[in-house]
Parts: structure tokens; C-alpha cells; sequence
């Protein structure tokens, strides 16, 4: 297989980011047969269909999406060589692209990114909040930071924290209902409930001893955002249960009091997810291995109430 230029790659990536020729063709400066032209001979270099065209729509193949990342890595390690080359051998360069879900964006993420960025001034961050899971080779996302268990796929997974979810609730919510003592109270009491991906998270799950306790909660306020369902704990409306990475600062200052010290929540693990690839850019496992550092004094923090 053989490349006439790295043009040809950049034309790929216009065709797939842009769904089109002519509309790959105005974002590269090139006329529409210019870009038919590129794309005939990559397919013809590499010998397989890259896009199904049709008068209406382009489409990818199978073997395409793989080589639209695979282009996407390419030009990303070029363009970072070229930065190192500019500034020299030391600082990271480079756009991050991650996605996260709301609450923990809102909880720790988006403030320690932007001070990440500003302590590397080559570095860029493109954050993308959504509780959806993103296709991270569609939408060129570097990371993605997810709760598990995850679901089979191509993708590489690397554990960063072992949370777990915990009940807690604000002082004036307990101070006005109570505190219920075994998780077996909550049938009287107001709970929070919030969708993760669709699935409506009424069935708190729990272990005392290794036994395990599953309890079926209700409450007047539901949501499918976890940052709103933690806001409303916060104002006393009810009890929350989250994975307790997403409540630290409330915890941490006691806006929150965490419930049942003797019973152990649902595991919530939160794992960084890369796209299937073998080349990780230095400025994305920096961040990995920073993160790891960070989410690991969070939890010891909160579990010992430091």
C-alpha cells in the first residue's frame, strides 16, 4: 500500500467529517472531482471501498471507519511531531478530546482540565459533556471517562478508580424525616430517582457481610441528569444514590451525609476508555495517569472524611 501524500489522508477525513465530497472539497480548498480523484486513489492503493456513495448520501464501509481512524491518528502524530519540533523536545502538545458525563464534568473535571490546560500551554482541551456514551472513532474522541461495569467492545479500558455508588442526603432533609439506619428504611422516605442510558435507576442495590440487599425506591422527583438529581439532595428534597466520585465536594463539606456506613453500595468503577488503536498520544496518558492520581485522593479523602 502506498500514499501519494498526507493530502490524500486530510481529503479522507473532510469526506467523513463533512458527509460529502463537495462539502469535503470546500473545507480543503479543492474542486469536487479533485477530491473524487483522492479518494479513487487511496481506495486504489489500499484495494478495498472506503465510502458507499449514492447520489444523496456518502457513507463509510467497515474497512473505511477503521481507516478514517487510523487516518486520524496519523495526521494527530504528525502535526504533534511538528509541535515538538517548533517548541522543542519538552512541554505537551496537542488537542485533548474527551468526553465525561455531567456530574462528574461539573463535580471535578471541568475545573481541573482548565487548570491542566493553563499549566501546558501547548495543550488544547475539548471536552464534551453527555451522559450518552459517544462513538469515540466517529466524533475523533481521545478518551472517554465511564462508569462500569462497560459493555463488551473494540475499545481499550484502563481502571482508574473502584467507586462505588453511595446513599447520602443533606442535613435538613434528615433533620426534618429522620435518618433511616439500614437501607430497608427507604421505602419510607423520599428518593431521588435519575435514568443512566435509559435505564430507570429505582432498584438500590446494597451488601452488608457479603449479603446482598436489592431495594426498590421511589420518590415524586425523577430526572436523567445525576448532577440535577444531586442538586435536588443538596436542597433537601430527598435521598441520592451516585457513585460517590460525582459527590465528593458535597461530602467533603457536608452539604451531603453519607449513609449506611455499614453496607456497601453497587461497585461503580470509572474507567478511562481509548479508542482500539496502538498509538496514545504522550499528552493523553499525562492526563490518564494524572487522573488516576487525582481520583484516588478524592476517594481516600472522602471515604475517611478528611
Amino acid at each position: 500500500m502506498e500514499f501519494h501524500n498526507l493530502d490524500d489522508l486530510r481529503v479522507l477525513l473532510a469526506i467523513a467529517e463533512t458527509g460529502g465530497l463537495t462539502a469535503a472539497g470546500k473545507r480543503c480548498g479543492l474542486s469536487t472531482a479533485a477530491v473524487s480523484a483522492a479518494l479513487k486513489r487511496l481506495e486504489k492503493s489500499i484495494g478495498v471501498l472506503l465510502f458507499e456513495r449514492t447520489t444523496r448520501s456518502v457513507r463509510p464501509t467497515t474497512e473505511g471507519e477503521v481507516m478514517i481512524d487510523h487516518a486520524r491518528r496519523a495526521l494527530e502524530l504528525v502535526s504533534e511531531g511538528q509541535a515538538l519540533v517548533r517548541v522543542g523536545t519538552h512541554g505537551l502538545t496537542g488537542t485533548i478530546r474527551i468526553t465525561v458525563a455531567a456530574a462528574l464534568a461539573r463535580e471535578m473535571l471541568a475545573w481541573w482540565l482548565a487548570e491542566f490546560a493553563k499549566s501546558n500551554p501547548g495543550i488544547s482541551i475539548d471536552l464534551q459533556v453527555s451522559d450518552a456514551q459517544l462513538d469515540l472513532v466517529r466524533e475523533g474522541i481521545d478518551m472517554a471517562l465511564r462508569n462500569g461495569p462497560l459493555a463488551d467492545s473494540s475499545h481499550t479500558a484502563r481502571l482508574l478508580a473502584p467507586a462505588q455508588r453511595v446513599a447520602c442526603a443533606s442535613p435538613a432533609y434528615l433533620a426534618e424525616r429522620g435518618t433511616p439506619v439500614s437501607p430497608c428504611e427507604l421505602a419510607q422516605h423520599e428518593c431521588l430517582v435519575y435514568h443512566v442510558r435509559g435505564h430507570r435507576l429505582d432498584t438500590w442495590h446494597f451488601k452488608a457481610d457479603g449479603a446482598p440487599m436489592d431495594v426498590r425506591v421511589r420518590g415524586r422527583l425523577s430526572c436523567n441528569d445525576a448532577s440535577i438529581a444531586q442538586q435536588w439532595a443538596v436542597e433537601g428534597r430527598g435521598i441520592v444514590y451516585q457513585a460517590e466520585l460525582g459527590l465528593t465536594a458535597a461530602l467533603a463539606c457536608g452539604a451531603l451525609v453519607r449513609l449506611f456506613p455499614g453496607y456497601q453500595g453497587e461497585p461503580a468503577p470509572l474507567y478511562v476508555v481509548l479508542p482500539s488503536r496502538r498509538y496514545v498520544p504522550a499528552r493523553v496518558t499525562e492526563v490518564i495517569d494524572r487522573l488516576a492520581a487525582l481520583f484516588e485522593e478524592k476517594l481516600a479523602a472522602v471515604r475517611t472524611g478528611a
